[in-house]
């Protein structure tokens, strides 16, 4: 078996190595620094100074004493948080989330600047329907303090014209909070039955469909009063006239008279054409006060009587219901002759009563 001599594979390796030298330096010619384009100067200036555990004490000194911050001038802050409030019972379709400022307003769009004013917890899920003087209006009503025959809203006001929910004695009319319930018109039929002389003044015979027959009005003259109703007999105009009669093709003679009845107190005035029957605009409304003590009481009266208002006393006012339609009711105070649009019942303004009172 041959072996290959040591000696003569190092000297091929150091020959190969050689070679490789050669062409590098043929390829790329120059120094190292011409190589790298990196150049090492010489070291200029005074020489570093050795650190002493002076100069750390002196430096660590300023480290160590308080320094007082104070707030930039413009106020400016990176983070500025801002308070938001959540009410959930306005969730999720009524305005359930405020941004606190100063035209934020709670669910039913009173302003929270007006109920931090009284110094009110703004945090409380039915502040609006709070009462905290127990007078029987919410904080919604008194802040909105409607006028009668007014419905606002609270959105729109910015409560200068409110009264004082802490104070009792400080509230919204109480006749600002009664409503039309409903209302339901009763006929009453009328007949202008005859007419004649007697000792040179008109009598009249008037027959009422809905009263017994031993119950019928006597013979009346021009302002007696008829006995039912309230109505007085008012004036009489007779008038004939000449028509064709279509059966017999002839002129006749027709009488076209009427009589009024009157009811001077509710400004009404009825006229009977002769012979020929009538509906009295008769009618009955339902009253409801919203007040937490009347929720579910009703107050009925007829067109032309008169009303009471629970918490005004009889002996200060009294109202008299003159009409009543779909649009409301029309009250006359008996002694101001001062009338009142009542408003018709909004079923949602059950909700603004408060929930408790004392």
């Amino acid at each position: 078996m041959m072996r290959t001599p040591g000696p003569v594979v190092l000297a091929g390796t150091l020959l190969i190595l050689a070679l490789s030298l050669v062409g590098l330096a043929w390829f790329f010619p120059g120094t190292l620094s011409e190589i790298t384009n990196v150049h090492i100067g010489e070291v200029k200036g005074q020489p570093s100074k050795s650190l002493k555990a002076d100069d750390l004490a002196a430096s660590l000194a300023a480290w160590n004493s308080p320094v007082l911050w104070k707030e930039p001038q413009n106020h400016q802050r990176l983070f500025n948080p801002e308070d938001w409030l959540f009410f959930p019972a306005s969730y999720p379709g009524g305005n359930f989330l405020q941004k606190m400022g100063p035209d934020a307003r709670s669910p039913g769009g009173v302003l929270l600047s007006w109920y931090q004013k009284y110094g009110m917890d703004i945090t409380q899920p039915d502040i609006d329907h709070q009462d905290p003087d127990n007078d029987g209006f919410s904080n919604l009503t008194e802040y909105k303090n409607e006028k009668v025959g007014e419905r606002l809203n609270a959105a729109d006001l910015d409560g200068s014209n409110s009264t004082n929910p802490l104070d009792a004695q400080s509230h919204p009319d109480y006749l600002a909070r009664l409503r039309l319930q409903s209302y339901e018109h009763i006929p009453f039929h009328i007949l202008f039955k005859g007419y004649n002389q007697l000792n040179g003044e008109y009598v009249f015979q008037i027959y009422l469909a809905d009263v017994p027959s031993d119950k019928q009005p006597p013979f009346k003259k021009s302002g007696d009063p008829l006995g039912v109703g309230g109505y007085i007999v008012g004036e009489f105009h007779q008038v004939t006239t000449q028509e064709m009669d279509k059966n017999l093709h002839v002129m006749v003679t027709v009488d076209r008279s009427t009589l009024e009845l009157d009811r001077p107190d509710i400004d009404l005035k009825i006229i009977l054409p002769f012979r020929k029957e009538i509906d009295s605009p008769e009618s009955t409304a339902d009253f409801v006060m919203l007040m937490p003590s009347e929720r579910d009481k009703v107050i009925k009266v007829q067109r032309g009587k008169i009303l009471t208002i629970p918490y005004i006393p009889a002996t200060q006012a009294q109202y008299l219901l003159i009409d009543v339609d779909d649009n409301g009711a029309k009250l006359r105070d008996t002694k101001t002759k001062q009338e009142y649009h009542i408003l018709k019942l909004d079923p949602k303004e059950w909700l603004e009563i408060p929930a408790t009172s004392h």
